[in-house]
């Protein structure tokens, strides 16, 4: 069983910190190029002082003494806003252009949104160009709310967030982990507005891991507010992506029931199972019902009641991946940083191309401070040019199958250098519950490019199979 729609929660608590306008000014100042270069998509200046804007912004742009700097910029700011206000220029894209690139010079996220919307209004053909500058200025913004979030300055990371999606809104990272954060605070309806802006990005722009984890984690926050109608075209949706995952075949029949549609449900049951048992119906699987019951602990936001009822689950099935994922949850809602990193190592070595379980190994390390071994992981992760997601665990009397998707990964902004993308070989590794390998199969993987995926597909035969795990070859 894969338990990720039950345990949505990566990022826990809510801590009052300072405001951080300041930050988000210097940190996006900081990510301009230090090196003016003009308009690349044929703008003029046609007057002056939009001329003379230009010059100052190259000005202010090279100088590396910062009185200048801030002279020439607000020298710069000033002659434009005349022009436009005073000189007839509020029709001129260049006058616009030259004003948003100075606000982002000066930190400014709102101003520079509205000149440089005005001027892709005006001049559709800088559209790519601008945006380029946009994503200069949301690169900073976003890294730095994933670190304040990493370590629960939760209202720092939101703020840094909405700046990042005030300059730049084609990518989903900040609004996929903004709803993280609101579904651990209790803020279900915030977590549903960003999620659903999650998954029409990452949609939009093909960023297919992003696009399915905003979907499903959509559709399971309809299900626990039951709100069963909105949660059913969700879940169909994520399915037409990944018709393999069962777990969310078995949350769309609860919510086909739940709205009345007996008939799509048992169609959906016939072929893989009925949901799991209610708490206190009895269980066919007494494993599946520790399971259950742990998980019903981990959502109730009883971390501690969870952890001890994972624990009990791992002891009886130490290579149980399903267990190990939801007892690191429940440590990380404890902020137990030792125990997180204990079993989040766990997690990497059964899959190590999971971009999830070593996000999870690096927030551990920073629990425990370990800043060094922190810093390592989460460079690996921005270098990552593969991510592979295991979707489905199904073993039966007679054998076992393992399905998932393969993406290729942007490299992200912090990574020394570009990775090299060639084909990849994976090796799964089929094992009985002490955990001896009963069979393998490798598994060849073209080189991805970003946002390009592949499925992957693993299968065994012979009795005794309940666990898995694969690495590189």
């Amino acid at each position: 069983m894969n338990t990720r729609v039950g345990l949505i929660a990566l990022l826990l608590g809510a801590v009052t910190v300072p405001a951080v306008a300041q930050q988000q000014n210097d940190r996006v100042a900081k990510a301009m190029p230090s090196k003016y270069t003009g308009p690349k998509c044929g703008l003029k200046a046609g007057h002056f002082k939009v001329s003379s804007g230009g010059t100052y912004l190259k000005t202010g742009t090279e100088t590396s003494i910062p009185e200048n700097r801030e002279r020439a910029l607000a020298s710069g700011q000033k002659v434009l806003l005349e022009a436009i206000t005073q000189n007839g220029q509020d029709k001129n894209p260049a006058a616009w252009y030259y004003l948003g690139r100075i606000y982002l010079q000066e930190g400014d996220i709102v101003g520079a949104d509205t000149a440089l919307t005005k001027a892709e209004t005006m001049s559709p053909d800088c559209k790519q160009e601008i945006g380029q500058l946009r994503y200069l200025a949301w690169v900073p913004l976003v890294n730095g709310g994933l670190d304040f979030a990493k370590k629960q300055n939760n209202d720092s990371a939101l703020a840094l967030f909405r700046q990042a999606n005030t300059i730049y809104r084609d990518k989903a990272t900040s609004y996929l982990t903004g709803g993280i954060i609101f579904a651990n605070a209790n803020q279900p309806d915030s977590a549903i507005v960003y999620w659903k802006q999650a998954a029409d990005i990452a949609e939009r722009s093909n960023a297919v891991e992003d696009r399915n984890t905003a979907t499903r984690n959509l559709g399971a926050m309809y299900q626990r507010l039951n709100r069963h109608k909105e949660a059913i075209p969700v879940l169909e949706k994520y399915l037409t992506w990944v018709p393999n995952d069962v777990e969310v075949k078995r949350a769309l029949a609860t919510s086909y029931r739940a709205a009345g549609q007996t008939d799509k449900a048992q169609a959906i049951e016939k072929e893989v199972g009925a949901a799991p048992a209610a708490p206190g119906q009895a269980a066919a699987n007494p494993s599946a019902a520790a399971m259950n019951a742990a998980i019903q602990l981990y959502n109730a936001k009883k971390y501690d009641e969870a952890a001890k009822a994972f624990e009990q689950v791992v002891a009886a099935e130490p290579y149980n991946r399903d267990a190990l994922y939801g007892l690191a949850n429940s440590y990380l809602g404890l902020k137990n940083g030792p125990k997180l990193v204990e079993v989040s190592t766990k997690l990497v070595a059964i899959e190590p191309l999971n971009e999830e379980v070593l996000r999870m190994l690096a927030t551990g390390q920073r629990m425990a401070k370990k800043e060094t071994l922190a810093n390592k992981t989460a460079l690996q992760v921005l270098s990552m040019p593969l991510g592979v997601s295991i979707k489905q665990f199904a073993p039966t009397a007679t054998g076992a199958t393992i399905s998932g998707t393969a993406t290729g990964r942007e490299v992200e902004a912090g990574a020394k250098k570009p990775p090299a993308r060639t084909p990849t070989t994976l090796v799964f590794e089929f094992l009985d519950a002490k955990g001896t390998t009963l069979a393998n199969q490798e598994v060849q993987l073209p080189a991805l490019k970003p946002g390009e995926s592949q499925p992957v597909e693993a299968k065994a035969d012979g009795a005794g199979i309940v666990a898995w795990r694969y690495q590189k070859k």
